[in-house]
């Protein structure tokens, strides 16, 4: 019975947590639209050339959630399975969204003219990240059929 209660309200913080980190990450995302908005404004007025728009790297910040997201979630089931015959492949999508998100922060710096990297860089992990995710698709199947 207490064990029962216990997880009730474990689950209900979860949620509670869970709805709020995401409520404060649109505010954030938000914060940061407009204030990316208004420094394309300011250069355009001043005479500066903005190398991309701000829904571009407002694009890239939303794309870079979603990808620390799916790395979340894939370690979870990940976690689930432990040292099951699957857990190699789930490891491996793991894996494949690391790289993918190094890929598009890397992306992402490029807009923003923080570093200066070449774009084939960014282009050969993008293609570890394809090639990780596929290898984990094929182990899985393997250990499926």
């Amino acid at each position: 019975m207490i064990k029962e209660h216990h997880t009730c309200i474990s689950k209900r913080v979860k949620r509670i947590i869970t709805v709020n980190l995401c409520i404060g990450l649109v505010l954030w995302v938000g914060r940061l639209a407009f204030a990316l908005t208004e420094s394309d404004n300011y250069q355009a007025e001043v005479g500066g050339l903005s190398s991309k728009p701000a829904w571009s790297t407002l694009l890239d910040i939303l794309l870079l959630m979603g990808i620390l997201t799916c790395f979340f979630i894939s370690v979870k089931v990940k976690s689930f399975l432990r040292d099951g015959e699957l857990a190699s492949g789930w490891a491996l999508f793991s894996l494949s969204f690391i790289l993918l998100f190094i890929a598009q922060l890397l992306s992402l710096s490029l807009n923003i003219n923080l570093f200066n990297i070449p774009l084939s860089l960014v282009s050969i992990i993008r293609l570890l990240s394809i090639f990780t995710l596929a290898s984990g698709i094929y182990f899985m199947k393997r250990v499926l059929s």
